[in-house]
């Protein structure tokens, strides 16, 4: 009797573990971990999975339904990537499905295959390819002028040929060129002269740039490279911490060489897909080939494809993927033999995934990634975060430091600007100082490029009656509307709902609704009314869907076809921009006042990193910060660039209430439309928790945004020592939130929990 054959699968669905499908006798032959299939599931749904294990244990207690046909010959997800995926699910405490439907791009979770992209090749077939037949060829066509223009056209394009089989050439290219149409080509096939067939294109941007420019180190970057070399015989994870324009992507360019040179793989990670633009020609130029883009801007063909090539990029193909340049996602590749993962600007709180799940980070999901293959990871920055050089000084990661500027250019002059006083004395002109004026005017006069910092998109944060201070707020979310001039519309930054600006307040009938506080928009509208002559563009979620829109905005500042560059945080993250003289940060006290743990720590590294965009290449720039709280101490950080006083003071504030690097945090979301049913759902939870875990709970209680879609949230927050067990605080957490949802009450509360929610 044959024995019997099951194979369990993930599917991409938010439920826990896998699920046995029977393999027929016709598939056993075939399948194999890895490899995609598809299944039925519930009553009449069918979903692509991937085999995780094939086994002969027949599970009891359900009915065993059969895989209903193989969708790949080999397998498109590896073992290291499955370890991985384990870990990620055991560790952020989501679901192998959820982690399965982020890892792939969306065309190999279809139940379509993926198609490669074509286009129509044309050759002569064997009888007349050889070169002595062509003369014959032509002679033949004299009196057919079209027919004679095609042939002269495909030898023109197809160039000299000495193999059995004539080279193809681009259909569309062969008409054009002849200036004929498809009706001559036609004959000429039916006649036996012209052959068509298929020819696969990539859907990949071409490497056209000549490869082998690498920068020349300078002394003090030689020195660091060394550094980095001996830190790794020690660690395998190592912190380049270098000044802004210190020149580390020089250093992380010669680690790629040599981790190429030895046949290894690299992941270039970055935590903002407009930084790539600027990367991608710089590794290009001293690699060459073999380099891959990877972010969400890419169509999904796209990431399919530089899926498909990884997968082949073993030994002996001419056509392999060596570097991977990407954000966060790219750690879901699968990567063959990885063998340096470099985190550029590793403090970004970008890197880390909060909806939907898995909610992970992208540093530290590498670093276990780089464990699996055994590889090494160049963390850098000139910001750590806490935990990353808290990590260093005690001795789980190497240190390295960079602490001068390339080409010996100073650190930007800071200057501070009290805007409280100065609107008392009403010298505050809209949202602009009489000193950033000036600033703004003399680069101007000098040819010099400007960069303007407020971290919030949109004209104003609000619209307000001036007679019964009547706001608009989203139907959904208890939130006020954002003001946006562009398209004369409020928007929701939460959920996107819209609405026109009503032309009266429908409180009172009031026609006086006044703007109140100013983002990017209003900026951008306001500094051309004061230099009406600057070119100005605009850097912020609205302006950079797509991406086209990052790269024209990034190459139109870089080619000096723009003056003024107004932009959110994706401003400050890692960009080199030649000409930039001042950088002036709009209001600073929005980030200082947010109430969070890492407020100040975040506020630093914003303003810090922004204001090393000035003057990173002919001389010393300048950053005019305003400020209404002058004297608050982060202030005066920033400007003497005291990182170590910013990480101790915050080091020894996180020691006395308990906050990372000294205990993981765990948030657990809860959500319901009935408030009600809410609040006794989080009661219960807690309660549950603290009878069963011993460490500290806050909560429950409504966070400051208290409903979302409709929806009303509370949180709990655990934090967990040091030192305790955390796989077994975590077993106890799930097993907590099980009993919520079975009880018949509850069953409808949806529960979110998110590990290290920073």
């Amino acid at each position: 009797m044959e024995q019997s054959c099951y194979a369990d699968v993930f599917l991409p669905l938010p439920l826990p573990g896998s699920f046995t499908y029977r393999v027929s006798s016709e598939q056993v032959q075939q399948v194999q971990p890895g490899i995609r299939v598809r299944v039925p599931f519930g009553k009449s749904k069918v979903y692509i999975a991937v085999i995780r294990k094939i086994h002969e244990q027949k599970p009891e207690g359900y009915e065993i339904r059969n895989i209903l046909s193989i969708v790949d010959i080999e397998p498109v997800v590896t073992g290291n990537q499955f370890r991985l995926w384990d870990w990620i699910s055991e560790y952020y405490m989501c679901t192998p499905g959820e982690v399965f439907r982020a890892a792939l791009p969306a065309g190999l979770k279809i139940t379509e295959k993926y198609r490669p992209k074509t286009f129509t090749s044309i050759r002569l077939t064997k009888a007349w390819g050889r070169k002595k037949k062509a003369g014959q060829l032509l002679a033949g066509l004299i009196r057919s002028p079209a027919r004679s223009r095609l042939v002269t056209a495909y030898l023109a394009l197809s160039g000299n040929h000495h193999g059995d089989v004539p080279p193809g050439v681009n259909k569309q290219e062969l008409l054009r060129k002849a200036e004929t149409g498809n009706r001559v080509l036609s004959e000429l096939v039916s006649a036996g002269i012209f052959e068509s067939y298929e020819t696969v294109m990539s859907r990949l941007e071409k490497d056209d740039l000549p490869s082998g420019i690498i920068t020349e180190l300078n002394g003090p970057q030689r020195k660091a490279l060394e550094d980095i070399h001996t830190a790794f015989d020690k660690t395998d994870v190592v912190l380049l911490h270098g000044v802004t324009s210190s020149g580390k992507t020089e250093i992380y360019i010669q680690l790629i060489r040599e981790a190429v040179e030895a046949g290894n793989q690299v992941l270039y990670l970055l935590p903002e897909i407009a930084l790539t633009t600027q990367i991608i020609t710089r590794l290009k130029a001293a690699f060459g080939a073999g380099i891959a883009v990877y972010h969400s801007k890419f169509s999904d063909a796209e990431r399919v494809e530089t899926w498909m090539r990884l997968l082949q990029s073993g030994p002996g193909n001419e056509n392999k993927i060596r570097i991977i340049l990407g954000a966060r996602s790219s750690v879901f590749l699968p990567f063959i033999h990885a063998g340096l993962i470099i985190i550029d600007e590793e403090h970004e709180n970008t890197y880390k995934q909060f909806d939907p799940a898995p909610r992970y980070h992208a540093r530290d999901t590498a670093i276990m990634l780089a464990r699996l293959h055994g590889a090494r990871v160049l963390l850098g920055t000139a910001t750590p975060s806490v935990e990353t050089y808290y990590n260093c000084i005690t001795g789980k990661y190497g240190l390295v430091e960079l602490q001068e500027r390339y080409l010996e250019i100073g650190m930007p002059e800071i200057k501070v600007v009290n805007t409280r006083d100065l609107k008392r004395r009403k010298q505050m002109h809209t949202n602009f100082s009489p000193a950033l004026l000036d600033g703004i005017a003399e680069a101007l006069i000098n040819k010099e490029q400007v960069i303007l910092f407020q971290n919030r998109r949109g004209f104003s944060l609000l619209i307000e009656c001036g007679n019964c201070g009547f706001i608009p707020r989203c139907r959904y979310c208890d939130v006020s509307l954002t003001y946006h001039k562009q398209g004369n519309h409020l928007n929701c930054h939460y959920c996107g709902y819209t609405m026109p600006v009503p032309k009266a307040c429908p409180s009172c009938g009031n026609t006086g609704l006044i703007a109140q506080g100013f983002g990017t928009e209003k900026i951008e509208e306001d500094i051309a009314l004061h230099f009406p002559q600057a070119r100005i563009s605009r850097m912020d979620l609205d302006t950079t869907r797509t991406r086209k829109s990052f790269e024209q905005l990034i190459n139109r500042f870089e080619q000096k076809e723009s003056d003024i560059l107004v932009g959110t945080q994706m401003v400050s993250k890692g960009l080199d921009f030649e000409n930039v003289k001042l950088v002036g940060i709009m209001n600073a006290d929005t980030m200082l006042n947010y109430p969070d743990f890492r407020a100040h720590e975040r506020s630093f590294q914003l303003m810090a990193q922004v204001s090393g965009r000035a003057g990173r290449k002919k001389s010393r720039g300048t950053v005019i910060i305003q400020t209404a709280d002058h004297n608050h101490p982060l202030i005066r950080m920033v400007v003497t660039n005291d990182f170590m006083a910013m990480f101790n003071s915050q080091l020894e504030e996180r020691r006395r209430f308990q906050y990372p690097p000294f205990a993981r945090l765990v948030e657990i979301t809860l959500k319901h439309i009935h408030r009600d049913i809410l609040d006794n759902a989080a009661g219960f939870l807690a309660g549950q928790l603290r009878k069963s875990i011993r460490d500290n709970i806050l909560g429950p209680e409504y966070p400051l945004v208290s409903r979302v879609q409709n929806l009303y949230l509370k949180n709990l927050l655990i934090k967990i020592e040091k030192g305790r067990d955390l796989s077994r605080v975590k077993s106890r957490i799930g097993a907590r939130i099980t009993e919520l949802s079975g009880i018949p009450e509850f069953r409808s509360v949806r529960v979110q929990v998110d590990v290290d929610p920073y």
